[in-house]
């Protein structure tokens, strides 16, 4: 006799077990327990549920209890006593549930795991494989139950207030879930929670792009308009909980996003997948990285300074191992000052300028202007802190926001010497690059030139400043050389810094000025913020040189004169409070000692006057530049011609160039004709015709 397959048993079942009201089983008795036996099942149950499961799936259909109550002919109250068989069907990996975010029992659909069902239908060993952990109710699971809810009630199955108490009873069900748990943690209010399980489902799905809309999603959630209205609002004027609790945003007014704090809630530990970290950065990271949030926002025609500032802030907190961060988080309280100040940051590492424009980018157009109204007022916490200055860049006259020296020093710390602007031979001449030269002076002006050099000799320079500070006096060295030009002022500073071996740092005046409003002030700053710098690096202080500073160190005028008044005005004083504090050596040279200002007279040290010089001076001079003359041509050459050492210099340079070009030996006929042409002549020529 031919055995019977396990097919055979199930056809057979299935034939009896069909309208049998779940009351006729004697008939399908046999195959029922063939079933169980070859198939590994613990009951008939089972067996009866597997079958019918199996008919309905060979039509192509998924089977919920509905559907099993038409298939037995029997009401609903009877199929649920096989819940227990579909339950442990489904534990042990025959049957899988298609919808398991469904809560509610008579919507759950049934079907046989795909390699058992095929296995059964082509008479193949059936293997069971039970579902893993992973296949467990998830929270993603859960927000798709969440999902049903919202569905219902948008297809007015259900109302809002169910909708609510719906999801809280399936919070219960699901208390210890780490979505729910941490959620429930942060957020107190139900419909907001609703709402991120629902943003949740629509990021996991990637519909819309990964966000929710706006509107659509608050209509599938409220039956009454006022209700909408009111939700909405808070999400517009960021006070909904959920934004509060940093977890969603609102962009382009109609977009709901999850934030990386969100989805971290969401994901859990995998979330590092999706969210990238951005701790560890180092500074020049760390601003580009702020600069990424400041475009992205741009690029979606998002602008909210809320949300920028809530990023931005999380990433300092990240990031505290940059001592910059924590030293501007500690002065500067507000996070939007610190936004602007890691943005203009960004320009520094680039060579590029902050155009005060690009606040457009952070702010609203409202907020934009009240900070440009800040800035060029003076009055933005950046500039209070000595942080930030406003600058004009272009001839255009565009308006920048640039770093201090301070500023730079924050955020550069032991880099800021690689973003520095070299300083040329021009600006700083080296003392063995100092030709030696012979200056002759009177006695008096000998003694008091000697007095100034012994004083910054670096042994007594050194114990003077620390003289000094014992006693709370200044410590700075200021020195005035006034008097005619070409007397040896500014060669004496020369040979004072040769025979010291200090650096001077030469002030171009001219380059102190500009054009641009407000520009000068920022110049003459960045003279004593770059000369601090030069103190800093050098063994040796050196000298910082105002040359023919008569511009800059005259009376002060009358400020309602003009702007120009003004801006020499402003100048001064700041020249004035850097003397005032000055640790260094300031050495200026003028011409035009009688228009010099009483406040700067006060702060020089040193007041060396430089008058002509005297016959036995000019002599010597013509002598050491001359070897070829003899004393008394020397002498002659003095008493003949009132000139300066300046002067003499001159007709020396153009004896020697006739001695190149003729070949003719410097002689005191030369010298004579060749001074004598040195002044240009006061005498005036009539032009035209005479009677």
């Amino acid at each position: 006799m031919e055995k019977t397959t396990l097919m055979q048993h199930i056809r057979t079942a299935a034939s009896k077990l069909n309208g049998c009201k779940l009351t006729r089983l004697t008939p399908a008795a046999t195959s029922l327990d063939a079933i169980c036996g070859t198939l590994g099942l613990s009951s008939r149950e089972e067996a009866m549920a597997l079958v019918a499961i199996l008919d309905r799936q060979c039509n192509g259909r998924s089977t919920d209890l509905d559907d099993l109550s038409t298939y037995f002919q029997c009401s609903a109250l009877d199929v649920m006593s096989l819940m227990p068989a579909l339950n442990a069907l489904t534990a042990k990996g025959y049957v899988t549930l298609e919808n398991r975010s469904e809560r509610l029992l008579s919507r759950k659909q049934f079907t046989l795991c795909t390699d058992i069902f095929y296995a059964l239908i082509e008479g193949r060993e059936v293997r069971p494989v039970a579902p893993s952990a992973n296949a467990e109710f998830d929270q993603f699971d859960f927000c798709n139950a969440v999902h049903d809810l919202i569905d219902a009630r948008s297809n007015n199955r259900i109302e809002t207030e169910k909708l609510f108490f719906q999801a809280g009873r399936l919070e219960e069900d699901y208390a210890d879930m780490p979505l729910v748990r941490g959620l429930r943690g942060l957020v107190t209010d139900l419909p907001a929670r609703t709402l991120f399980y629902e943003m949740c489902r629509d990021f996991a799905a990637d519909s819309d792009g990964g966000h929710s809309n706006l509107d659509r999603t608050l209509s599938d959630f409220y039956d009454r308009i006022l209700a909408r209205v009111e939700v909405k609002k808070q999400l517009i004027e960021n006070t909904h909980p959920l934004i509060a609790a940093e977890l969603i945003e609102l962009r382009n007014d109609d977009e709901l996003h999850l934030t990386d704090e969100g989805i971290s809630l969401l994901f859990g530990p995998a979330a590092s997948a999706i969210v990238k970290s951005k701790a560890g950065l180092d500074r020049y990271q760390f601003v580009d990285k702020v600069h990424d949030l400041i475009d992205d926002a741009r690029i979606h025609s998002f602008c909210d300074t809320l949300h920028l500032c809530r990023k931005v802030q999380k990433m300092e907190c990240e990031n505290l191992q940059l001592e910059y961060v924590r030293k501007l988080r500690d002065c500067v309280i507000d996070r939007e000052d610190r936004l602007v100040f890691y943005a203009i940051c960004y320009e520094l590492i680039d060579d590029d300028q902050y155009g005060i424009d690009q606040l457009n980018e952070i702010y609203e157009k409202s907020g934009a202007i009240k900070k440009r109204k800040e800035f060029k007022q003076e009055q933005h916490m950046l500039q209070k802190r000595g942080l930030v200055e406003v600058a004009t860049a272009g001839f255009f006259n565009e308006t920048v926001l640039r770093l201090t020296e301070k500023g730079k020093e924050l955020f550069l710390g032991e880099d800021v010497e690689l973003f520095e602007k070299k300083t040329t031979d021009k600006d700083l001449i080296q003392p063995e690059k100092i030709a030696e030269r012979h200056l002759f002076f009177t006695e008096t002006l000998d003694r008091q030139l000697a007095t100034l050099r012994r004083s910054l000799d670096e042994a007594n320079y050194a114990n003077l400043r620390a003289r000094l500070e014992e006693r709370h006096l200044p410590t700075g060295v200021a020195a005035l050389l006034y008097g005619l030009p070409g007397t040896g002022k500014t060669e004496s500073v020369m040979q004072m810094a040769r025979a010291t071996g200090r650096a001077v740092m030469h002030v171009d005046i001219s380059a102190t000025k500009s054009c641009w409003f407000g520009e000068s002030e920022k110049l003459i700053k960045e003279v004593f913020t770059k000369y601090r710098r030069l103190c800093e690096k050098k063994t040796k202080t050196p000298i910082l040189l105002f040359n023919e500073a008569d511009a800059v160190f005259s009376k002060r005028k009358d400020a309602t004169a003009s702007n120009v008044a003004q801006t020499e005005n402003a100048i001064q004083n700041i020249i004035l409070e850097e003397m005032e504090k000055l640790d260094g050596i300031l050495i200026a040279t003028t011409n035009l000692a009688d228009n010099l200002d009483k406040a700067f007279e006060r702060r020089f040290l040193f007041k060396i006057r430089f008058d002509r010089p005297t016959l036995e001076a000019k002599a010597s001079i013509w002598r050491d530049k001359l070897p070829a003359l003899t004393d008394a041509e020397a002498a002659e050459l003095a008493s003949r011609f009132d000139l300066s050492g300046g002067e003499i210099d001159n007709v020396v340079r153009k004896v020697l160039m006739e001695e190149v070009v003729s070949g003719e030996t410097p002689s005191l006929a030369m010298a004579t004709r060749i001074a004598s042409e040195e002044r240009i002549s006061k005498e005036t020529r009539k032009i035209g015709f005479t009677c």
